[in-house]
C-alpha cells in the first residue's frame, strides 16, 4: 500500500506541475484562434508568431521556477534524512515526489504535450475532422501558427483563404512545436536546478567561512593570543565602584 501510495503521489505531482503549463498553452491558442480571422494575411502571421514567443517565455519561466523548487526540496529532503533541523519552512510542505530528479523535465514536457500529440497522430494518421477541431480549439498554441502559413498561402485565392487552408493544411507540422516545447520545458527545468544549486552551494561556503572565522577565534582565544574579556566584567566593576563609595 505504501508503495501505491508513493506512485500516486508521484503521478499527482506530474499532473499538478503540468496543468498551469497547459493552461497556459490553452489560453494562448484561443487567442491564436481569434487572431486567425484577422484579414490582413501578413500581420496574422506576425501576431501568431508573437503569441508563439509570448507562450514560451512564460512557460520557460514557469518551468524553471519548478525546478528550482524541486532542488531545493531535495536539499530539505537530504537534511530531513540526516535528522538535521532544515531552517526553512519549506519543510512542512515536503514530500518525497517534490524532489529533484534528473528525468522530471522530461516528464513534466511529455505530460503538458500529451493530449496535442494524440490528437494530432489521430488526425493526421486518420483523417479525422473532430480530432483536427478539438486541436484546433483545445491546442491551438501548436496547430494555429502553421495554419496561418497555409493561409498566407492561399490568401490570393479567390476562395475564402481561411477555408482553403483548413482543406489544405497538414496537421504534421504541429509536431514541431510540440517538439521545442517539450525541448523548452526540459531546457528550463535544468537551468531552474542548476540556479538553485549555485545559490544552495554559495550559501554552504558563506556559512562555512562563518563557521571557520568562529572556529579560528576561539582558537586563538583558548591559546591566549587574544584577549577575551570575561563575562562578569561589568557587575565585578559595579561591585567595586559600591564598595568604593561605602568606603568614602
Amino acid at each position: 500500500m505504501k508503495a501505491i501510495g508513493k506512485i500516486m503521489w508521484e503521478i499527482l505531482e506530474y499532473l499538478r506541475r503540468a496543468a498551469t503549463p497547459f493552461f497556459l498553452d490553452l489560453m494562448f491558442g484561443m487567442t491564436m484562434l481569434a487572431v486567425s480571422v484577422i484579414e490582413n494575411p501578413e500581420l496574422r502571421l506576425i501576431l501568431m508568431f508573437v503569441l508563439v514567443a509570448a507562450d514560451g517565455i512564460l512557460i520557460f519561466l514557469l518551468t524553471r521556477g519548478v525546478g528550482e523548487n524541486a532542488y531545493k526540496m531535495k536539499v530539505t529532503g537530504q537534511l530531513i534524512r540526516e535528522n538535521r533541523p532544515t531552517g526553512s519552512s519549506d519543510s512542512g510542505t515536503y514530500r518525497p515526489c517534490k524532489e529533484y530528479r534528473w528525468y522530471k523535465g522530461t516528464v513534466i514536457g511529455l505530460t503538458v504535450c500529451i493530449i496535442p500529440i494524440i490528437l494530432v497522430l489521430v488526425g493526421a494518421r486518420g483523417e479525422n475532422t473532430g480530432a483536427r477541431v478539438t486541436l484546433m480549439l483545445m491546442c491551438g498554441w501548436c496547430y494555429m501558427p502553421p495554419f496561418s502559413i497555409y493561409q498566407v498561402a492561399f490568401s490570393n485565392m479567390e476562395t475564402e483563404a481561411f477555408v482553403a487552408a483548413y482543406g489544405f493544411s497538414s496537421m504534421w507540422w504541429s509536431f514541431i512545436l510540440i517538439g521545442a516545447h517539450i525541448v523548452l520545458i526540459i531546457v528550463a527545468y535544468a537551468i531552474g536546478v542548476s540556479r538553485e544549486k549555485t545559490r544552495q552551494y554559495v550559501l554552504a561556503m558563506q556559512t562555512e567561512s562563518i563557521e571557520e572565522g568562529i572556529a579560528r577565534h576561539q582558537k586563538a582565544i583558548a591559546s591566549g593570543k587574544v584577549y577575551a574579556p570575561p563575562k562578569n566584567n561589568k557587575k565585578a566593576a559595579g561591585k567595586g565602584g559600591k564598595k568604593g563609595a561605602k568606603k568614602h
